[in-house]
């Protein structure tokens, strides 16, 4: 399996994101990139791609996103924000799940160590709450659920038919509109066993 990582960031941390960066070469995959979106910034790592986006604002997180897919020369795109790290055997985790899916999540760890609460969770359902999480091995309902923009594994096909709409930022429920779009026409999938963890300190509720 190939993997592009495309990562969104401001660089207002670098030693993060670059703790992100090993990371992701720790995994040692085989074919893989790293492409990296956002101001334009010297060269952090030669192994990384960088493409520099001054947006008019800072919160066009569907514009880099789908500039970041655009861009990815695999099949299976990370898009993610800069304050992830995978765990050792996030790579080997996918061979074991395999690649016959069109939309993937994995377990995400906040940095304490509990659970992420947009990682595997309910939008619409009649009778679930929304923002309700549900068990990762339940696949039944993914036709009233939605994938955080976060961090999102995806295949590039997807994100060539159904690219995020630009019209909207970030805080204006932009991966809500997307997930609505592709829930009904594409797999969705959990994989309990790979895991990603923040690395910067996010509320955990």
């Amino acid at each position: 399996m190939d993997f592009t990582f495309g990562i969104t960031t401001d660089y207002k941390n670098v030693d993060r994101l670059l703790e992100t960066i090993r990371s992701i070469k720790s995994l040692r995959i085989p074919n893989y990139e790293i492409l990296i979106i956002g101001p334009a910034h010297s060269q952090i790592d030669p192994d990384v791609i960088q493409i520099p986006f001054d947006a008019p604002t800072p919160m066009w997180i569907t514009k880099k996103k789908n500039i970041l897919s655009n861009n990815a020369k695999y099949e299976n795109v990370i898009l993610m924000h800069d304050y992830f790290i995978f765990d050792h055997r996030w790579y080997y985790s996918f061979l074991e799940f395999g690649n016959d899916w069109d939309i993937a999540s994995n377990t995400q760890l906040y940095i304490d160590g509990s659970r992420y609460r947009y990682d595997w969770v309910i939008w619409d359902h009649p009778d679930i709450p929304r923002y309700t999480q549900i068990p990762t091995d339940d696949w039944s309902l993914t036709k009233h659920m939605y994938i955080s923009g976060s961090y999102m594994i995806v295949k590039k096909y997807v994100m060539e038919d159904e690219p995020l709409n630009e019209n909207l930022i970030w805080g204006q429920e932009e991966d809500v509109e997307w997930s609505l779009r592709v829930r009904d026409k594409y797999s969705i999938v959990f994989n309990t066993e790979a895991i990603v963890r923040h690395n910067k300190y996010h509320r955990s509720y």
